[in-house]
């Protein structure tokens, strides 16, 4: 590695378009611009059924390593912690197999975890690697941390060693499939056909649900591609009450909230951020809201802490309500209103905070999902694809301007998007070679043959 700057690095992962693969999408290049003394690889997996990290920690160690390697060197950390469920016992073998072989034990160790939701949360666990707790409106940075998603260290090492641009994703495909897989699939593969090599839906009037059945959003087209931060689709039929829930229209929620909130706080005592000591109180939102006090908005910027992790709502509501919902609608209008978010706070921690872990197979009985909760294995992904459409936004920040053209033919890996000038981005290529169909403001379409 003596002979790759620090710059050269950093260059080499903004030119590959690496983003946050857990979800954020938060361009990478940026994040790692740091200085710090640890990195967390997150391979803990919030959300139940989902399989991604796990296998690729299983097939895929040594990039890990390497993507952590490369991370431990940009940003001067002295050590690398992989946060991992203890039951991923294939993972862990292979790692510390691999960490055994290439002379990393007094640099790199694995911290296993327990099964519970929300071990993949970063501030739950900053807390379990480190004992620190990340300041209320604070980051990992203010701990001397960051923290990074098993697939973006596997992205950096192919960037930076390969020249190698993310075009690939491995997505979990579970519920009422005939044969729920994982298969790795290239960015802009319409859902559909992922649910075809899963073997088709199992139940009349399937819906999809996209990202997990705690966070995930339902999905209105089945067309929808395939994204960076894409990592699990569930198809379940639309009487299902994880469907049910995500089916609510706004008044809906607010006339629920109105009539039937016991203000009880229970949503308030399984908050994973409430539990760290951040100043979040679902149960306090949802009393005013069903009192209509909503006119000094200041007085909600706690709101904007919620990591909308849906524990409240599953798992808290004896009422079947939602305020995960209600804090995400209130984020908004706080955003809106242009309410600034206060600078960090240090809190102290509940003192029960580690006795409010939830089990997450108790979770997944909860959430009417036991059923469904099969092996995944990684298939291959034997759906011919005619064409993809590749948005120009996968990732926090400004979507990428498009550098191509209408008629364009264009090779596995070239460059569609460019980050826009003076703005927070990330790059966008194909996976596959094709003929660029149509360019929008949000997408670019191509012709696969």
């Amino acid at each position: 590695m003596s002979e790759l700057t620090r710059e050269k690095m950093i260059e080499s992962i903004r030119a590959a378009g690496v983003v946050g693969a857990g979800g954020g999408g938060f361009p990478t290049h940026v994040k790692v611009d740091a200085k710090v003394e640890l990195v967390i690889a997150n391979g803990a997996e919030c959300e139940p059924l989902v399989r991604v990290d796990q296998q690729e920690m299983a097939e895929r160690p040594g990039e890990l390593l390497r993507g952590m390697q490369i991370v431990m060197a940009i940003t001067g950390a002295s050590e690398g912690v992989i946060g991992l469920k203890r039951k991923y016992t294939e993972a862990i073998a292979r790692l510390e197999e691999q960490i055994r072989l290439k002379g990393l034990s007094s640099r790199i160790r694995l911290h296993p975890m327990d099964n519970y939701y929300p071990a993949g949360d970063e501030f739950v666990l900053v807390r379990e690697v480190t004992g620190k707790v990340i300041p209320e409106f604070g980051l990992p940075l203010h701990v001397g941390v960051v923290v990074s998603n098993v697939a973006t260290l596997m992205d950096v090492a192919g960037a930076v060693d390969e020249g190698r641009p993310v075009t690939h994703r491995l997505v979990t495909v579970a519920g009422a499939v005939t044969a729920p897989g994982s298969f790795r699939v290239p960015v802009g593969t319409p859902l559909s056909s992922l649910v075809q090599a899963a073997g088709g839906a199992t139940v009349r009037s399937a819906r999809l649900v996209l990202g997990g059945p705690m966070m995930g959003a339902l999905v209105e087209d089945e067309e929808q591609p395939v994204t960076k931060t894409t990592s699990m689709i569930i198809v379940l039929s639309e009487k299902h009450p994880v469907v049910q829930r995500r089916m609510r229209d706004n008044l809906r929620q607010l006339h629920l909230t109105r009539s039937a909130c016991l203000k009880c706080m229970m949503c308030t005592e399984v908050c994973p951020r409430n539990l760290l000591g951040h100043r979040l109180y679902p149960d306090r939102l949802m009393r005013s809201l069903a009192a209509d006090v909503t006119e000094d908005l200041e007085a909600y910027r706690g709101a904007t802490l919620c990591s909308e992790c849906g524990l409240c709502s599953v798992y808290g509501c004896v009422m079947n309500l939602d305020p995960a919902y209600m804090n995400r609608e209130m984020k908004k209008k706080l955003a809106a209103a242009g309410v600034e978010r206060p600078a960090p706070v240090e809190q102290a921690e509940r003192v029960f905070a580690a006795t409010r872990k939830v089990p997450t197979q108790r979770l997944v009985a909860r959430l009417g999902l036991s059923d469904y909760d099969r092996e995944a294995p990684v298939r291959a992904f034997d759906v011919k694809l005619t064409r993809l459409r590749i948005p120009l936004k996968q990732h926090a920040g400004a979507p990428a301007r498009a550098v191509v053209r209408p008629g364009q033919v264009v090779a596995a890996g070239d460059l569609l998007g460019e980050i826009p000038d003076d703005a927070l981005g990330a790059r966008v290529h194909t996976g596959l070679a094709g003929t660029v169909s149509e360019v929008n403001d949000d997408s670019i379409t191509m012709e696969l043959g």
